[in-house]
């Protein structure tokens, strides 16, 4: 469960309350709480980022304010809150807090606990949701890819280049420290097999080689992450001759 507490208001504030009261005030007013809003509302958290989250609360009377954040179906998956923020003056309570992917989706409670300073305490709650939002991943491309030679002697190698990009507006950028692999496939097949990966480095550039073995065709894969969607280049294609393994 989420669970914000906030402490009792010091007694110098207190002191201060207490010397500014008129006369009239004698008949103070009488404890209440009203959860005025949750915002956002619905919550919508992508993977691999925080959503902030702010509940305002309005008291009469209240010397202490205990907020908790739950499903509204009872749950295991509920977890505690990092340290909320506070932000109070006269009868309004604001709290801070986070959400991310592993609190679930669905229907929240905030729930709402207001203290007297004779320790009388009175609720509210209100419903608030939670959705889970796939994030976008950024677009990518293989960009110049190369296969050299495309006539070769069996079991000599074939070199592959090509540089790995992502999409920043209208720009491409090469990304670095991602794995690229190379796959083959046979003239006259459907399937394709790997043969080879290596890593992108500066400006994206990847270089690796394979062994050649036989007529067909090969690309490069970029198979994506949680932040990059994948992408696959154009085929080259390979013309094998000769029997045996030569160095």
């Amino acid at each position: 469960m989420k669970r914000i507490t906030v402490g009792l208001l010091s007694a110098a504030l207190g002191g201060s309350l207490l010397l500014g009261a008129s006369p009239a005030s004698a008949q103070r007013a009488s404890l209440s709480v009203h959860i005025d809003s949750v915002n956002p509302n619905p919550v919508v958290v992508t993977e691999g980022h925080d959503t902030n989250v702010t509940v305002e609360v309005r008291t009469t009377e209240a010397t202490r304010v205990e907020l908790r954040l739950r499903p509204a179906v009872n749950t295991l998956a509920a977890q505690d809150a990092p340290e909320a923020k506070l932000f109070h003056e006269g009868d309004l309570w604001r709290f801070s807090t986070r959400f991310d992917s592993d609190d679930i989706e669905g229907r929240w409670l905030a729930i709402a606990d207001a203290y007297d300073k004779d320790g009388k305490k009175l609720t509210d709650q209100v419903n608030f949701s939670v959705k889970h939002e796939q994030a976008r991943k950024a677009e990518t491309r293989i960009a110049s890819f190369r296969v050299s030679p495309t006539a070769v002697r069996k079991g000599r190698s074939v070199y592959f280049t090509g540089r790995l990009e992502v999409r920043d507006r209208r720009h491409w950028a090469g990304v670095r420290n991602e794995e690229v692999g190379i796959y083959f496939r046979t003239r006259g097949s459907s399937a394709w097999k790997w043969v080879a990966s290596t890593d992108t480095g500066w400006r994206g550039q990847f270089r690796t080689k394979a062994r050649a073995t036989r007529d067909g065709e090969y690309r490069a894969v970029f198979e994506g992450d949680r932040r990059l969607d994948d992408s696959t280049s154009r085929s080259v294609r390979v013309r094998v001759w000769g029997g045996g393994w030569h160095r």
